[in-house]
Order: C-alpha cells, then structure tokens, then sequence
C-alpha cells in the first residue's frame, strides 16, 4: 500500500542512529502510522495500532516485565519497538526468550545506543510520518470523490495519482468490506482500525499496490494493475487474517470488476457494492461480480421497466396468495428448483402430496401456462431470479 513502512525509515536511518534489529525481522513491512514514548504498560488502551513504541527502559523492572510489555504492544497491534540501549536495558542482556517472542510474532525489536538522544529520532521519524499522512489523505480523498463521481478528476489529481505510481490510464478493482459481530458477544470498540492496520500489513508484505481507507462504515480497498482473479486471492487471505485474529467476528466482503481507466472506478464500486449485498444475503463470506450469474446480466440493464416485465408472470400468483393466504408463489419455486418432482416439493414445504398436487394445478390455471415446456420453465425461472436480485439491492 502506499503507506510508510516501518522498514523504509529503519534502512533511512539504521547508520545515522546505529540502530541494530534484533528480532522481528519479517514484521518490517508493518506500517507505521506513529511514534508512542511511554515505559507505563497501563496506557495500552491509548494505543490505536501502527504505533512504534519507543523506551529506555526505565519503568520496567527485570526480563518478566519487559516480556509482559513487549505481549502487551503485540496485542495492541503496534509495529516494532526501540529500545534505547545502554543505561537501563543493556543489548547483550536481553534474553533469547524475548528475541524468540519477537521473532514470533513478526515484531520487529530494534536497539539505539544511550548516546543518542531518543528526542532526535522522534522528530525525524514524526516528520516522516506526518508527511506521508497527509500525502496519504490527498490519495485517498481523490479516490473517494472518484467513488461517487468518474468525473471529479482534474488534470492536478492525475498527476497526484501518477507520481503515487497509481496509473490514471491503467486497471483497477474495488473491493468492499464490512464486518459482523458472532453471536451475542459484541466485537471490540477499536475493530475498524484494527482490521485497516491488519489489512495495511499484509498488503505491504504482499507488496501490492492499493489505497485503503475506511468509507461510509466499509473498509475500501483500491487494487490497482491487479486482474479479479488476484484481487480475489488477495481478499480471501485478508478475510482469513481477518477472522483469525478475532473470532468472534464475521467478515463480509464483495469484489467489483477490473476496469481499465480511473473514471471507471465509480463502476467498479458499484458492482463490489452488488457483490457484498449477495455476500449479505448469505452466498459465502465473499462474492466477486464476475461470479454472479444472471445478476451481471440484470445489473447491465439499466430500465427498471424492462426487467419489470419479467416478474409481471407471477403477478396473478401473488395476487392469490395475498387474497387467500396461500403458498403458490412459494410452492411454483420449489416446483421448479426441483424439476418437477412433486415428492420433494411436498417434503420441503411440510405437506401431503395430495396438498402439492393441487396446488400445481391451480396454479397451472391461474397462469394459463404448460409447466412442462421448456420456454415456459425458462421464463418463470426467470422472473424468480429477477425477484431475488431486486430483493438484494439497496
């Protein structure tokens, strides 16, 4: 993604400040979003994720409470920590057992020498951060406004776009995603940050180019130069990073159209919005457009009046039910999901074939049709799935 890796100002400044990773080697992908200076492990709730903390060393009392933070900042979602070595906490000292933890975890351990002043690489580091944020946020708001409107693009955000090696001319994929809370336990306050520093991490690690911002309560994530087939592969493995690091949460997500050319991008959006809505209404964790079926081909047409004529056949069925309280509609459904067999339509729906039996023939009678001729089949399944899908948009 095109936020600033913790990696990126460690190579920057490793020989200036004599800085030495010890561990966590694999973790320097993790974003960093921010500096904390803190030795008290009773302000862990100030942490938002992304931080890189850093210490002396001087609150913590002994190995045990050195690990015991360490788990703390892990937990937190924090990218790395420096420890400024040499008065309080010796580099030679530290414990394998610690390293191993670190190791573990992906979480980068990184040593600066007493003589420097923690002071001096705070202020460089922030105003690296600070400078990425907002070029990040000028990044961001052009995709926003480009989610909403292909033609809010001026000639100054193309370049913008383009010195972020964001193509304006090339492919781009929108995915979609929300989350859900299992069961009766409710899914913790800082969730949505905790899934976008998640996210930020394993697409950093992946090394592939995408905006991600968090829009309208769904986290947005941008692909570019990517086809669906890897934009999916890629949302597969954010969903089970996801899921795997709170399970009491369920995540949701769509994946729109890889669509050459930023102005496309409002397109692609929608049809990830279209995809997530099937995902909602219970077809897996994730749906991609290009999976959809026949909703592509009803998504395409844009007169309501046209797909309208399709559902108008089961208009004198509604009616019936509504006047007499009776399952025609459902029972013609079953009938044609199960290619006539009027055993299983009885069994699904808790009645006598008998009941079934009669129910097929007036409904036979009330549409003026032949339920055994192929056309006919044809355009009644038709009009069902039209149904469903007009049920699943907003």
């Amino acid at each position: 993604m095109a936020t600033l890796m913790l990696g990126t100002v460690f190579e920057e400044t490793k020989y200036k400040y004599q800085l030495k990773l010890l561990a966590g080697n694999e973790g320097l992908h993790r974003s960093l979003r921010w500096l904390y200076f803190s030795e008290d492990i009773s302000n862990a709730e100030f942490l938002r994720g992304g931080e890189l903390m850093v210490l002396t060393g001087y609150g913590l009392q002994g190995e045990e409470s050195l690990s015991h933070f360490l788990r703390m900042l892990i937990s937190r979602n924090c990218c790395g920590v420096i420890i400024n070595v040499g008065k309080y906490i010796f580099e030679e000292k530290i414990p394998q057992e610690i390293l191993d933890l670190c190791n573990e975890h992906q979480f980068p351990l990184i040593t600066m020498p007493w003589k420097f002043h923690l002071t001096d690489i705070i202020q460089e580091y922030s105003q690296q951060i600070f400078s990425r944020t907002h070029e990040q946020a000028r990044i961001n708001d052009i995709f926003q406004r480009l989610l909403l409107d292909c033609k809010l693009c001026s000639d100054e955000d193309r370049a913008k776009l383009l010195a972020h090696h964001f193509d304006p001319d090339g492919t781009y994929c929108v995915a979609r995603f929300i989350w859900q809370a299992k069961g009766e336990q409710r899914p913790p306050s800082t969730l949505e940050r905790d899934l976008h520093v998640l996210t930020e991490n394993h697409l950093n690690q992946a090394g592939t180019l995408c905006c991600g911002f968090v829009y309208q309560d769904q986290l947005i994530l941008v692909f570019h130069g990517l086809s669906e087939g890897m934009v999916e592969e890629q949302v597969g493995q954010i969903v089970q990073l996801c899921e795997a690091s709170f399970p009491n949460v369920k995540i949701l997500c769509g994946v729109g159209s890889s669509l050459v050319g930023i102005t496309q991008l409002c397109e692609s959006y929608a049809r990830a919005g279209l995809s997530l809505q099937c995902a909602l209404a219970g077809k897996g964790n994730g749906q991609s457009f290009s999976r959809l079926g026949i909703y592509q081909l009803f998504y395409t047409c844009h007169d309501a009046r046209v797909l309208s004529q399709f559902t108008e056949v089961l208009r004198p069925l509604e009616t019936y039910d509504t006047q007499y309280g009776s399952q025609l509609v459902e029972t013609l459904r079953l009938y044609l999901r199960f290619s006539g067999r009027v055993n299983q339509v009885a069994d699904e729906m808790y009645c006598h074939r008998n009941t079934t039996n009669y129910r097929i023939k007036k409904i036979k009678s009330l549409l003026g049709m032949d339920l055994d001729e192929r056309e006919t089949i044809f355009k009644l399944q038709m009009a069902f799935y039209l149904k469903e899908y007009q049920s699943l948009l907003p």
